[in-house]
């Protein structure tokens, strides 16, 4: 058996899971280090199957399910952390994210201090669409925490989008605020203040405040670019589209930057062009070359499954990049797979009752069937949570049925949706800038 540096791999496996806790770009790195330190040591390779996970993205699976088999030839004897957070994992690699949450969230129980463990299930509650077991979660445990804690600021991080998610703001601005007083290079603490004034409609607020704050994100992950998509929301509000066009190839996805050229496919890059385009379109902007930007990587998507929410935004690039073989071909691969209802799990559910629909109601866009649209997209609207995300990311699909609603002269329809939107928590409906009645 080949022998290692224990010390070393500790060490480097906790540093690991600091940054990915902090949304640090250099996470994995310091859980290759540990693996290299000493590959007989159980929790880095657990933590890389993890992490690769998260990522949402099939071209991973082999990979994950490789480390989890290490993992498990490695656990340690007993009832440890360690095959708890194994046993958790392998239901969500099975499409059952749902299980899988349930026993994240007794480990939660067990381990109410372990920050890791309490990032794992804010993660998968948040793509479940489970927005008051997220908060539910995280607020259990708030008891254990105080500032003498390590993981504090990221801990406040997590419990200010939690609450935030599950409509608490003002307590949500609270903890997130808090957390970046502690650490000003804490973007999950932005973040989760960028969603309250965003859903408050306190648009210059939170231009200021990602604009103070964007300095301190230079060594962060993809979520550095996530948070340019969030200043482009609040940049929506004030008509500055130019803009927006600018800090597309700047600052949500700009070729040049090391994380694009590391991970160009990377999902979550591909949802935030995406979706940004899609908003653009419909609020009059012309943007047609530059869906182009994204149809190469989406044209290899077809058949990855790991992401209905990513699915549908390659939908939108394959459609708008004039792509409409491989549109079918990624339809046809998603009924293939999950159109029997006799497979049963969170994620062939969301594929059957939102997927489905979703994309279809997308290609419906493309070909100008507006009243498909509101057919299809408007049936579903409610379960939409299902795909996981955000209310502020699903936004772009409630402003699709609005925009079909006004092609089609539905003022009726338009009402609704719009009653919709405020119940889903954003303040001033109406007066947004995707609704207000003289648009379009």
């Amino acid at each position: 058996m080949k022998t290692g540096n224990r010390t070393l791999a500790v060490d480097a496996c906790a540093k690991g899971i600091s940054q990915a806790g902090r949304n640090q770009a250099d996470a994995m790195q310091h859980i290759d280090r540990a693996i290299a330190a000493d590959d007989n040591y159980c929790l880095p390779h657990l933590v890389k199957a993890w992490m690769l996970h998260g990522a949402n993205d099939e071209r991973f699976s082999a990979q994950i399910a490789c480390e989890s088999q290490i993992a498990r030839e490695l656990l340690p004897t007993g009832d440890s952390l360690e095959s708890k957070l194994l046993a958790a994992l392998q239901p969500m690699r099975a499409g059952k994210r749902e299980q899988g949450v349930a026993l994240l969230e007794r480990i939660c129980l067990q381990y109410p201090d372990n920050a890791y463990v309490q990032l794992l299930a804010h993660e998968e509650t948040f793509w479940l669409g489970d927005a008051n077991r997220m908060r539910s979660i995280i607020e259990q445990a708030s008891p254990v925490w105080t500032d003498t804690h390590q993981d504090y600021g990221p801990y406040l991080s997590m419990r200010a989008f939690a609450n935030e998610e599950a409509g608490y703001y003002d307590a949500a601005e609270r903890y997130g605020r808090e957390a970046v007083e502690i650490d000003a290079a804490d973007i999950w603490g932005a973040h989760a203040v960028a969603h309250v004034l965003l859903m408050k409609g306190n648009i210059d607020a939170g231009i200021d405040w990602l604009d103070t704050l964007s300095v301190n994100w230079q060594h962060a992950n993809q979520m550095q670019h996530h948070l340019w998509w969030h200043y482009c929301l609040f940049l929506f509000e004030t008509g500055e589209f130019d803009r927006i066009l600018s800090l597309l190839h700047t600052k949500v996805r700009n070729p040049e930057s090391d994380l694009i050229k590391a991970s160009p496919a990377a999902t979550i890059d591909n949802n935030n062009y995406a979706s940004l385009l899609m908003r653009l379109e419909l609020y009059g902007v012309e943007v047609s070359p530059l869906w182009q930007t994204l149809a190469d990587i989406c044209a290899q998507r077809t058949a990855n499954h790991a992401s209905v929410f990513s699915n549908i935004h390659d939908m939108m690039v394959l459609t708008a990049s004039g792509q409409h073989e491989l549109a079918g071909q990624l339809l046809n691969s998603m009924s293939g797979r999950f159109a029997d209802s006799s497979i049963s799990g969170a994620i062939p559910d969301a594929y059957r009752n939102v997927g489905l629909p979703v994309c279809r109601a997308i290609i419906a866009h493309r070909q100008q069937d507006y009243r498909q649209v509101i057919s299809l997209l408007g049936d579903v609207r409610h379960q939409l949570h299902q795909m996981g995300a955000s209310p502020a990311q699903r936004d772009v699909f409630f402003h699709l049925l609005v925009y079909a609603a006004r092609r089609e002269n539905r003022s009726d329809l338009e009402r609704i949706y719009i009653g919709d939107i405020e119940r889903l928590g954003f303040c001033d409906v109406p007066g947004r800038a995707a609704y207000k009645s003289a648009g379009y």
